[in-house]
């Protein structure tokens, strides 16, 4: 039998019983566990800056950090698809050759047929590439999707079950951005919308019992090299009690804000700190009391779509309201 995926839009299509365990749960509960990111696909001057690239992933699970079963990474900066897998966080050959059948502001459909040796990708009914499988499609359980496109419609097309779910339009929101505990450290969370004000990012965690600092970023991708621009930059440092607030742009930091009144953490203490978009800065609170305000530098804020935590700090929970 062949499975089709069908993407249509931005629409996907993806059938059968490789996505079965997909389809038992609603697309619009389903979403915040694959990582759908939804963007209107049109051409517009911060779109040509700023985003270059979408993808498409057929993941075996629900996070980042899952392998992919199959990667089809857009990229209009270089016009080619990227055809790629990823086990055990190691990326495979890329496949770069064939033909770019893309355009800012046009509507696609795309087709993927999942075949007993490959997969063969359509798109707006023109045969473009196949993928040898290198990963047993059988593993295959949710779709993830990132980039400035929107999807309408997603079918799962099987010889004797095809079924069809219509994405409806919804109002970014912020209640769509999962929780998450206990995360390994360095961590990356994809904001998939982006920043925007009236959200709120509560960290609970803990210092080490020796830390030297840690960092909280704002940044833009999960990327460290090269490195990324950073909105807001939180440095809580030990060694000298202080804690610095910055912004990065094109690998240069910009100057530092370190003014405070108070040192409010401790090793091996637990926090909760409260980040708080606002129309014109950040608000920063600690234990429930206000600590500092950063005025926004960069913009736009929607183009800052990972919180990334590093060193020497453990994290028991990230939850957005």
């Amino acid at each position: 039998m062949i499975h089709f995926l069908l993407l249509d839009v931005a629409n996907i299509l993806c059938l059968g019983t490789p996505l079965q365990k997909f389809l038992t749960t609603p697309l619009a509960d389903t979403r915040k566990y694959t990582g759908l990111k939804r963007y209107l696909f049109r051409e517009t001057e911060p779109c040509r800056k700023f985003w270059h690239q979408f993808e498409i992933n057929l993941m075996a699970g629900y996070d980042q950090s899952s392998d992919r079963v199959l990667h089809l990474s857009i990229r209009f900066d270089q016009h080619c698809v990227v055809r790629n897998h990823k086990q055990y966080d190691q990326w495979g050959p890329e496949e770069r050759q064939g033909p770019f059948p893309f355009s800012f502001g046009r509507d696609f459909t795309m087709l993927i047929a999942a075949e007993r040796t490959q997969y063969r990708i359509a798109v707006n009914n023109q045969h473009c590439w196949n993928f040898a499988h290198r990963l047993p499609m059988n593993r295959v359980n949710s779709i993830a999707m990132r980039g400035f496109f929107e999807v309408f419609q997603v079918e799962f097309i099987g010889r004797s079950n095809p079924r069809t779910q219509t994405v409806p339009t919804v109002q970014r929101g912020r209640t769509r951005l999962p929780p998450v505990y206990n995360p390994n450290i360095p961590y990356a969370y994809p904001i998939y919308d982006g920043l925007e004000p009236g959200m709120m990012i509560h960290i609970n965690g803990r210092p080490s019992s020796n830390p030297h600092k840690f960092t909280i970023n704002l940044q833009r991708g999960a990327a460290q090299y090269p490195p990324p621009d950073v909105a807001f930059h939180f440095d809580p440092r030990f060694f000298n009690r202080s804690v610095v607030r910055n912004t990065r742009r094109n690998g240069a930091w910009a100057a530092e804000e370190t003014y405070i009144s108070h040192f409010p953490f401790q090793p091996g203490i637990s926090f909760e700190l409260v980040i708080r978009v606002e129309a014109d800065k950040f608000s920063v609170s600690i234990n429930g009391r206000h600590f500092t305000d950063f005025r926004h530098r960069l913009r736009p804020l929607e183009m800052f779509d990972t919180l990334y935590i590093e060193n020497d700090v453990s994290i028991s929970s990230i939850r957005f309201s």
